[in-house]
């Protein structure tokens, strides 16, 4: 009777125990009330909870034996009866401790305890152990009873059940935490970045940015400079998570604080600038990779930099292709790099796309990458749009398609695209070709000379061998003296083609003129004495890198033609 009486109290007690332990909402608060209502339910001298404090496998003893030596003690991993039973997640009953070998004896010794009895279990979710719960001797003396062993079992149960919900909101609030702070990283690393779209006269700019994570080590930039100078571009920090957008936002702003000095320096040693100042301030192995392009509007120019990241490309008419620009290595590595620019007409196109290897990277299920697969196909449905941000929305569109919403690897991913609108000069005109009436035609190629970017000393020197076709034309097609304002000329057609890298002048008039062979034969052996107008032919393919000459034929009404080709 007196035996299930104490049963029915421990039951009882057990119950009042488990509703306790549904309200714990932390771990030092579940250790306090399991050792102070161990006693009562498992009736025993001492009860332990004994927790792993690293992934080893140490345990740290928590007591109803409170003794100054043992509050920071720590059972090493596997040492003892309470290691073993962590190690193999199974309980064990010991009748006789004192002459256990597997006895930690350090911990008795220090205790000055002697086990008589001792009951161990593992707390346990599944096939983990959470930790290990141990009762020493039973206060009512002896071993452990079958009902002793009954309670252990429930209790350990509720311990590991109230272990693996305080486990669960712990990892939950960790979680939410860290989204909280890499939300408030995220939002802070988004002031170092521009607007993703922006409007500079007739240039238009459209940003595309994706990082790995909440936060990444990608960035784009731009700046507007005078006189009349964009500075835009790319960079790609080694590495990802926080480290990458702490050197994301360094190299930021000092691109930012720097970039001022485009204005009195090339693309090439400005990036060397921005360089040295990079060395001095990131870590030893840590480095950033940045595209970069200089574009001068008033004399529609484009210096183009390449540090490290993949070849921008360029598009005109719908075809898109590399800009073969010097390589060099990214920045941060060796202050005492020089790096090379390349300097051509912005006439070379009309899109300008700068993007980070997490593009070209990006892999299909298959194993295939986007830059072998659906980029070039990309690039051909976006060459035909007119905007940037047409641009963008289809390759960003083709980008994520590939990879699908989870794909095994993705890298930080950026891409920029500048789009030209300035307006094209007309592509033809047509005059009375004349001796007071050349100029005209030399203003028409003057205007496409600057419009095509060319510099200042060879917009002169297309003006002044087209002036030479057109002085020999009025002569020798219209036999009309230079210096007669009186002579009446004849019909002539100016056409202006711009194909990639080069622009096809195509002066048309009537009359025989000239065949490839004539014009070579004529240009090869210049004689002062016989030269066909003011330089003569010898400088008009010295000037251009192409010459062909299509002869007319009056009688039936097809006219002469020369074309000039002129490349970038």
């Amino acid at each position: 009777m007196a035996e299930t009486v104490q049963n029915a109290e421990r039951q009882a007690a057990l119950f009042r125990v488990a509703r306790r332990l549904s309200k714990v909402t932390e771990v030092d608060e579940f250790l306090d009330h399991i050792l102070e209502t161990s006693r009562e339910v498992l009736e025993s001298e001492i009860c332990s909870v004994l927790l792993p404090v690293n992934a080893a496998g140490d345990l740290r003893i928590r007591s109803t034996f409170e003794h100054p030596e043992t509050e920071n003690f720590l059972i090493p991993a596997g040492k003892g009866i309470s290691g073993e039973v962590f190690q193999n997640r199974k309980p064990i009953l010991i009748r006789d401790a004192s002459n256990d070998p597997r006895l930690f004896r350090l911990a008795s010794t220090i205790s000055g305890i002697e086990p008589r009895a001792m009951m161990t279990i593992p707390l346990l979710d599944g096939d983990r152990c959470l930790g290990v719960l141990q009762a020493i001797n039973p206060v009512h003396g002896g071993s452990y009873t079958e009902a002793d062993e009954e309670i252990f079992e429930t209790f350990g149960s509720l311990c590991a059940v109230t272990l693996l919900r305080l486990e669960v909101q712990q990892n939950a609030l960790r979680e939410a935490q860290r989204h909280e702070q890499m939300g408030m990283a995220k939002e802070i690393q988004q002031t170092f970045l521009p607007p993703a779209q922006a409007q500079f006269g007739d240039l238009e700019l459209s940003a595309f940015y994706e990082p790995a994570s909440s936060i990444g080590g990608d960035f784009f930039f731009w700046h507007e400079l005078e006189p009349d100078r964009l500075l835009f571009g790319i960079g790609d920090v080694a590495g990802k998570g926080l480290p990458a957008a702490l050197d994301m936002a360094r190299g930021t702003t000092m691109i930012a604080s720097l970039a001022w000095r485009c204005v009195d320096l090339s693309l090439g040693e400005w990036i060397g600038e921005v360089n040295r100042n990079l060395c001095s301030a990131m870590a030893a192995g840590r480095f950033i990779g940045i595209n970069a392009m200089l574009v001068d509007r008033k004399a529609r120019r484009v210096q183009v930099c390449i540090a490290g990241l993949p070849a921008p490309k360029t598009s005109r008419q719908g075809i898109w292709k590399p800009i073969e620009a010097p390589g060099n290595p990214p920045l941060g590595i060796s202050a005492a790099v020089e790096y090379q620019h390349l300097d051509l007409p912005l006439a070379a196109g009309r899109h300008w796309l700068v993007i980070s290897d997490g593009i070209l990277e990006e892999a299909s299920d298959q194993g295939e990458f986007f830059e072998d697969v659906a980029f070039p196909e990309a690039l051909e449905r976006a060459g035909g749009q007119k905007t940037p941000g047409g641009v963008i929305e289809i390759l960003q569109r083709a980008w994520e398609d590939f990879g699908g919403e989870n794909p095994d690897y993705r890298d930080d991913s950026t891409a920029i695209v500048v789009t030209d609108h300035t307006a094209r000069p007309k592509s033809h005109f047509s005059f009375t070709c004349a001796p007071d009436t050349i100029a005209e035609g030399r203003r028409f190629i003057e205007r496409w000379a600057k419009w095509c970017g060319f510099p200042e000393k060879e917009i002169g020197m297309i003006v002044l061998g087209c002036d030479e076709v057109l002085t020999n034309i009025v002569r020798h097609a219209y036999h009309c003296e230079i210096g007669d304002s009186d002579s009446e000329g004849g019909p002539a057609r100016l056409d202006v083609e711009v194909r990639h890298g080069a622009v096809v002048l195509r002066i048309e008039h009537i009359g025989k003129g000239l065949s490839d062979g004539e014009f070579e034969s004529l240009a090869e052996k210049p004689d002062p004495t016989q030269q066909v107008g003011g330089l003569g032919l010898f400088v008009i393919r010295e000037i251009f890198d192409e010459v062909h000459c299509f002869p007319g034929d009056p009688e039936e009404g097809r006219r002469a033609a020369i074309e000039l080709v002129k490349s970038f």
